[in-house]
């Protein structure tokens, strides 16, 4: 990664930062970006003060405005962008029932639009030199669709198809196109996310772990279709895909005993008040 430039959203903490530090440690630049300020200017600190290459762009994803021409306003006071992680991601907690069209709208703003936009710009420039890398962050649900996170499970959902269509599109153009889909991780994004707080259970990965994963892949010449931070996922592909009746089944069973754990547990710290 040596010399490389790579832009990289949602950088204020979580994924994005572990990312960022990774592939700056690897002796790359990164360009960290997030509508956080404070956030980035931390990360950009830690980063230079241990030898790394770092610098900040506060964008808001929300805004179709500002998002338009970003790519290019980024390389003019930078330089190229090598790699481009679109990382960032906003979470909602709430079933189908109880999503709201505001709610729904800033979802896929940020998790949707957003990215398109980016990837669009940061396809341009890259395909008109003949090399780059592009890395879009959805999640297991982007394949398999979460209770309780359906909206959020639908937005990941486009960014899995979207992403799917355009690497086949990128061929002969030199730019590599892969998606990243973890599971559950430990960062702020569940303590952030609007609506209903949704707790996840079972395995929970930790940040660098698809940090590790994502900037392997970055070091290949040819980039995986697909990169697994928890490779056993991939078998509840495989099931959904084969058995989807039998995968709904398990899958209601799991959901409504969650909710069941929940109202005990409320009932419990109702009856403690």
């Amino acid at each position: 990664m040596v010399n490389r430039r790579i832009l990289i959203t949602g950088a204020s903490s979580g994924i994005g930062e572990a990312l960022a530090r990774r592939c700056a440690n690897s002796g790359a630049e990164v360009i960290i970006l997030s509508d956080h300020i404070e956030g980035l200017i931390k990360v950009q600190n830690s980063i230079c003060e241990n030898g790394g290459k770092c610098q900040v762009y506060q964008l808001d994803l929300s805004s179709p405005t500002e998002v338009e021409g970003a790519l290019a306003k980024i390389e003019a006071i930078y330089g190229p962008i090598d790699s481009l992680i679109n990382n960032a991601g906003v979470g909602l907690g709430a079933t189908l029932l109880q999503t709201t069209a505001t709610n729904l709208r800033f979802l896929f703003e940020v998790n949707f639009f957003s990215l398109h936009t980016l990837c669009k710009e940061a396809f341009d420039l890259m395909s008109d030199r003949g090399k780059g890398w592009i890395v879009n962050v959805t999640s297991a649900a982007a394949r398999c669709g979460s209770p309780g996170v359906s909206a959020y499970s639908a937005s990941k959902g486009a960014v899995h198809a979207l992403t799917q269509a355009f690497r086949i599109e990128s061929y002969g153009t030199g730019v590599e196109v892969s998606e990243c889909l973890p599971i559950s991780v430990k960062t702020n994004f569940f303590k952030n996310v609007r609506g209903e707080q949704y707790k996840p259970e079972g395995v929970v990965l930790q940040s660098d772990r698809v940090a590790e994963v994502i900037a392997n892949a970055l070091t290949r010449a040819r980039m995986p279709a697909e990169i697994l931070p928890f490779r056993p996922i991939r078998l509840a592909f495989i099931i959904e895909a084969t058995f989807p009746w039998l995968f709904s089944r398990y899958s209601q069973i799991l959901y409504f005993k969650s909710i069941k754990k929940a109202y005990v547990e409320q009932r419990r710290q109702n009856t403690k008040v």
